[in-house]
């Protein structure tokens, strides 16, 4: 979608329009997927919206929206869906329009609303708009739809979620189904203590939530939530107000008394909950519990690739394969190439201390080399016959000049000659799908394992193993817990890279700038990890650090709100933009969303905690 003549002042002018200074081209591409996946959600036809921007031209001087800035992401848009369409072939799609077409085909069906006999949707309140159509135009025909949700607990309006589809449900049945639903309160609380409930109901009351017209309120009314848990001890502490530094120490110094006098099984039951992870706070904490002799969990505190464990894991890989070139400019690359040179420089520090680790990596590169130069001498012998290497393999012709190919190792020879190989040749040929001479090439010169086999060869030795015992004997899971997402990243590698290392794809450092280059440096311009140990997310042994985002579902015996700040920066560019498109009530006034959503991410974090609450 971006001018390939212009593409980075183009993709500077896109960064500008959501307030960011970048040139970078991913950026641009991040902030436009962002736009045409609200686009989408929203039914937000790019043509028609066009051609209603002048007369919204006083709304979008008073949001500092210029019209070209807005007709331009439109046009993307609508070139990006053209893009998508391919003569003879069904079309290209992601998920948003996914969505988007799955309501024009209800739309179409006049049975629609009579397949399902009834429509259940939880997690109402984090619903949008194409998903609220889709749920509507299911039940038509019968009236059946449940929703279950917490207005309260509102927090992916960044991703698109509308709080008025819950807020204004009522109205919406009225609207779509022409009746009011049955109201259903679950208003006692199983989870926390009866402080705690107590606070976060007081908490979440301090914002005035009723509209200026006095027609209702942007907040569902009459909740009378009460404690099943009735007790009348405090729960609910704070720390001694002062500098952040002290702060941070009163509170390591009281989670280690927890811990030391038993008021919790595992350290991982006390969780420390963020508005962000990228926060000073956040550092000043840990360090805190560190100094008691407490280790945290926080794969998303900074990048995945920083922790020590995947700099242990990639250092060898990039020795076993070898450093590819990396070209390119800006600050991630330059980040990049310096992460390159730490983890080059922490492979060879663990290599040294380990002969047999040493003699390891010494045998995969010999390995690959073998297969390299394998690959190279069969490649000559296709070159001086004139083969066509997309011709089918012919045994009695090609495989006696291959398997004498000058150069070609012993392993090479025994893989051409094999009588195993000729009889799937046969085979294949006898089907009528004769396999080519490139894929015998290939199979012959391809290795016997793949990143993911590499990392589990590595994981026998010394260095690793001593995780593994820690984990076992001294409680302390968290190095495993990083081992173990770091095989969820090798496994999509597989899935969506390379499944086969091929030599092929060693000649020229091809793989190593597909592993290194692309997929690694995809990683570490991500960030933080965006996958999770779903069956044990919190290892034993360590106190997690978690977003509020992150917690959202969760709960702990004990939780502290590690910085019970957030600072109020006004609606984002993506809601601004949207707000003149949309063809809808708008709900909440655009001033007054921060405010909102931030009081609702806070009031998920007071709720996380059963028994004890602690805030900074």
């Amino acid at each position: 979608g971006l001018d390939p003549d212009d593409s980075l002042a183009t993709a500077g002018t896109i960064n500008v329009i959501f307030n960011e200074s970048s040139q970078a081209k991913h950026r641009a591409v991040a902030n436009c997927m962002s736009a045409f996946n609200r686009f989408s959600e929203e039914l937000i036809d790019p043509a028609k919206a066009i051609r209603q921007l002048p007369g919204k031209a006083k709304e979008l001087a008073r949001l500092l929206l210029e019209q070209e800035d807005v007709a331009l992401l439109l046009n993307l848009y609508a070139a990006y869906q053209q893009s998508l369409r391919r003569d003879g072939t069904p079309p290209l799609t992601d998920f948003a329009l996914l969505q988007k077409e799955a309501y024009q085909v209800l739309t179409q069906f006049p049975g629609a609303g009579q397949v399902f006999k009834h429509v259940i949707v939880d997690e109402y309140q984090d619903t949008n708009t194409i998903q609220e159509r889709i749920f509507f135009k299911l039940a038509e025909g019968t009236g059946n739809i449940c929703v279950v949700g917490d207005d309260d607990q509102a927090l992916y309006r960044f991703r698109g979620a509308t709080v008025e589809n819950f807020v204004e449900f009522p109205a919406r049945c009225q609207k779509y189904l022409g009746q009011m639903p049955h109201r259903i309160s679950l208003d006692i609380n199983y989870r926390s203590r009866q402080s705690i409930v107590e606070f976060y109901k007081d908490f979440i009351q301090q914002v005035d939530w009723q509209k200026p017209d006095g027609d209702g309120a942007y907040r569902v009314q009459d909740k009378n939530i009460q404690a099943h848990r009735v007790d009348p001890h405090s729960a609910v502490l704070a720390s001694t107000p002062g500098k952040p530094k002290d702060v941070c120490a009163e509170i390591a110094s009281f989670v280690r008394r927890l811990i030391d006098e038993g008021k919790v099984e595992n350290p991982n039951q006390i969780a420390f909950l963020f508005p962000s992870l990228k926060s000073k706070q956040v550092g000043r904490m840990k360090e805190a519990l560190e100094a008691e002799g407490l280790q945290v969990y926080a794969p998303r505190a900074g990048r995945f690739l920083e922790v020590d464990e995947a700099k242990d894991v990639f250092g060898l890989f990039l020795h076993i394969f070898g450093r590819p070139a990396f070209r390119g400019r800006g600050r991630d690359v330059e980040d990049f190439r310096g992460w390159l040179n730490s983890i080059e420089a922490r492979g060879e520090t663990l290599i040294q201390r380990d002969p047999q680790l040493k003699q390891f990596v010494a045998d995969r590169q010999a390995e690959l080399n073998r297969a390299l130069r394998d690959y190279q001498a069969l490649q000559k012998v296709v070159a001086h016959h004139h083969w066509d290497l997309s011709t089918a393999y012919d045994i009695p012709a090609m495989k006696r000049p291959l398997s004498e190919a000058p150069g070609l190792s012993e392993t090479g020879r025994r893989l051409i000659t094999s009588r195993y190989l000729d009889r799937v040749v046969e085979r294949r040929a006898r089907q009528g799908n004769p396999f080519s001479l490139n894929y015998i090439i290939r199979r012959a010169t391809s290795l016997d394992w793949n990143v993911l086999d590499l990392f589990y060869q590595l994981m026998g030795f010394a260095h690793f193993k001593h995780m593994f015992d820690q984990a076992e004997h001294n409680g302390d899971e968290g190095p495993v817990a990083n081992l173990g997402l770091i095989t969820q990243y090798l496994q999509r590698f597989i899935d969506e890279r390379v499944s086969i290392i091929t030599a092929n794809l060693l000649e020229d450092s091809k793989f190593q700038g597909i592993f290194f280059n692309s997929y690694l440096f995809a990683l570490y311009r991500l960030g933080e990890t965006e996958l999770e140990n779903r069956e044990d997310p919190f290892p034993k042994g360590r106190i997690p650090f978690l977003t509020i985002h992150q917690s959202k579902g969760l709960e702990f015996p004990v939780v502290v709100l590690g910085n019970p700040s957030k600072r109020n920066r006004g609606p984002t560019p993506m809601e601004k933009i949207v707000r003149p498109l949309l063809e809808r009530d708008p709900g909440e006034p655009l001033e007054r969303i921060t405010d909102f959503d931030i009081m609702r991410m806070f009031y998920v974090a007071l709720s996380r905690a059963k028994n004890l609450l602690i805030i900074a």
